[in-house]
């Protein structure tokens, strides 16, 4: 009779679970043991198949039985892999276990937690156990990352006139399984009572001391009427989060003060409070989800751009570094999605885009002023004509010589008269003046006539263009994109190896070639190279539209350097966290609260403001847009006029040269004679 009237309210029991909790999910996963299944197991697994087959809708269920899996935790068919499978496998969002051993489930479930591909959140977590103590299976670490359970088992039977025998296997300690008693509730009811229980998990400390919740009476009814699911994420009573941090203007500003003059608590507990001093714009997204849940915000401080690297070896550094050891359960400070088959990321924060800011184009040397109106083509063609028509006019003469030779004319120069249709046909396409020319014959004379008019025009289109670049100096080629900054093979710098770790194994060969010429430098040096002209460094450009730089970048430096047009890539800035960190979905919604109401993108500007130069940030943005500052002028220097010099000097040389041997030629045709 006992028994009946146990199940009885046993099966009324996992009804209401069930039907009000299990029955809107989408897929459940149910683990059981048919071999070590005693009375009460078996009478769990009844009632829990009753209320699958009463539920309105169908559920996709996967059923594990672990007596037909191996004891060996490596084996493919073990347990481990199983739940792994199951939950790759499907959207699984509830998990039922009646298991001798709940212990081992939950090592499994975290296995396949750190390695599912799936990662959507558990919903719900159903443990209906026999003699597993309360204190012992709540107080797992592991459940921290599965707050929404409920451990359901039978109380300690309240009637001294009834054995083990009596009730069929329901009479068990409410401790450590060998009949001694380690909680003993004083119930008011005789008969056996079904208690639930959960991890307390909020609060600043305790989080994994076993809560009960409500009993569940032969009478049907619940002693406390409490919900059995409550949600532990919406006020965390100051539970601690322990959060990773670097400094990176403007995203975090994460320092070390004296004990009383920060805003927020360092990680260690025992040491003094306020000791940190946390700002930027993701800070203050972490901060505020800190005053909406009510948690208390627990911060490492890593110091500036050092973010640190997880390796293929499994070993860590840096922030990520105590992420991937679980030091920290969240980090953030502008990360993009690096390590996403390792870590767990948010939704997206703030584009983030990286650009190179490289030297601006150079005016031409003015030494070269006079060659710059035409190009190389133009003056091959030049040159050529002026050959030409010097060996035109040297055939012209001769015929003249010729004909006026039947006169009684002798003597005919070659070599002087075709140095002199040279010279003479130069001086007619620069408009100077040269020897006489008589020709008593009409095509010699339409001749200089036609080529007088053609150097008159090339004359005035060259002397145009001379004053043009006298007035407005040309420049040379600029390195203002990605694509020529490739072809240029300069190197660029940047204070961390992370600013290429989303290209270096890219298969675009300019993102390749870029990657290769990155270096990696101090603060020091990249203040230096930032004069030179062939050096870049990286910039950031933010969301809002500004651009973020180091202190190496000075508004001096500024001024003769140029922002690239293109980006070399860009991302999203997340937080990122350990895999299955609870509180990602909450974390999520505001992220998006933020970013729909426009806090962002205000507390970013407002940190721009006032961590960033505001004069070498607005030399950055004009230069971006196109804007080109005009300069006062100024008098001439021996630079401007060096075209003229170089000219000058090059027909000095050449004459001397030409001096020279013909004195030599002299002095040996007299030693000769």
């Amino acid at each position: 009779m006992l028994l009946t009237q146990q199940l009885a309210h046993l099966t009324q029991l996992i009804q209401i679970i069930v039907g009000q909790y299990f029955a809107p999910l989408s897929s459940l996963l149910i683990v059981h043991n048919s071999t070590q299944a005693t009375e009460l197991q078996q009478a769990y697994l009844t009632a829990l198949q009753l209320a699958l087959r009463n539920l309105s809708q169908p559920q996709l269920l996967q059923w594990i039985d672990v007596a037909q899996l191996p004891p060996d935790e490596s084996q493919p068919d073990a347990l481990e892999w199983q739940v792994l499978r199951a939950v790759n496998a499907s959207v699984t969002e509830g998990f039922i276990t009646l298991l001798p051993d709940t212990r081992r489930f939950l090592h499994a479930r975290y296995f396949a937690t750190r390695n599912a591909n799936v990662r959507l959140k558990d919903k719900l977590y159903l443990f209906l156990c026999e003699q597993e103590a309360p204190r012992h299976l709540l107080s797992m670490e592991i459940l921290q990352f599965y707050p929404h359970h409920l451990m359901v088992r039978p109380a300690e039977q309240a009637n001294k006139g009834c054995g083990k025998a009596d009730v069929g296997g329901f009479v068990s300690g409410a401790g450590d399984g060998n009949g001694k008693a380690a909680v003993s509730l004083p119930h008011p009811y005789r008969d056996i009572n079904l208690e639930l229980w959960t991890q307390k998990f909020v609060g600043g400390s305790g989080n994994l001391d076993a809560i009960f919740l409500d009993a569940f009476l032969p009478n049907e009814t619940f002693a406390n009427r409490a919900e059995l699911y409550p949600n532990k994420l919406l006020n965390l009573q100051r539970r601690a989060l322990r959060l990773g941090s670097i400094t990176y203007v403007p995203y975090t500003v994460t320092n070390y003060v004296p004990a009383g003059v920060g805003n927020e608590d360092p990680i260690n507990p025992h040491r003094a409070n306020r000791t940190i001093a946390y700002d930027g714009s993701e800070a203050n997204i972490m901060r505020s989800f800190c005053e909406v849940h009510n948690c208390h915000l627990r911060i490492e401080a890593y110091g500036a751009d050092n973010w640190g690297s997880i390796y293929d070896n499994e070993s860590a550094d840096g922030m990520l570094g105590d992420l991937y050891k679980q030091r920290v359960e969240l980090a953030i400070g502008c990360i993009y999605n690096w390590y996403d088959g390792i870590t767990e990321t948010s939704h997206a924060i703030a584009r983030s885009a990286v650009t190179i800011l490289g030297p601006a184009s150079v005016p031409l040397q003015p030494w070269c002023t006079d060659i710059l109106p035409f190009n190389g083509g133009t003056w091959f063609l030049l040159i050529s004509t002026i050959v030409a028509c010097s060996l035109v006019l040297y055939v012209l003469r001769y015929s003249n010589y010729i004909m006026k030779k039947r006169k009684g004319k002798t003597g005919f120069m070659h070599g002087d008269i075709v140095e002199k249709s040279l010279l003479d046909i130069f001086a007619l396409f620069i408009q100077q003046p040269s020897a006489p020319l008589t020709f008593d014959r009409f095509a010699t004379r339409f001749f200089l006539a036609t080529m007088l008019c053609a150097t008159i025009t090339l004359e005035n289109i060259y002397s145009g263009q001379l004053k043009s670049l006298l007035t407005v100096p040309l420049y040379a080629d600029p390195v203002d994109t990605i694509e020529k900054w490739a072809q240029a093979q300069w190197k660029w710098a940047a204070p961390s190896i992370i600013w290429v770790h989303t290209v270096e194994q890219s298969d675009l060969l300019t993102d390749q070639i870029l990657a290769d010429n990155f270096q990696v430098r101090d603060y020091t040096f990249m203040y230096n190279a930032s004069f030179k002209p062939n050096y870049g460094l990286g910039i950031e450009r933010l969301a809002s539209g500004a651009f973020n730089f180091g202190n190496y970048v000075t508004r001096e430096a500024v001024e003769n350097r140029i922002v690239m047009h293109d980006d070399l890539y860009f991302d999203w800035t997340r937080a990122v966290s350990i895999r299955g960190w609870a509180l990602m979905p909450q974390l999520n919604r505001h992220i998006r609260a933020c970013q729909e109401s426009g806090l962002y993108v205000h507390w970013e500007l407002e940190n721009v403001d006032k961590y960033l130069d505001k004069k070498t940030g607005q030399v950055l943005f004009n230069q971006a847009m196109g804007y080109v500052p005009k300069k006062a002028p100024k008098a001439l220097e021996v630079d401007d006029i060096s075209a003229a010099l170089f000219v000058l000097a090059f027909g000095y040389t050449i004459a001397g040269c030409a001096l020279i041997l013909e004195l030599l030629h002299q002095r040996l045709l007299h030693r000769r004679n």
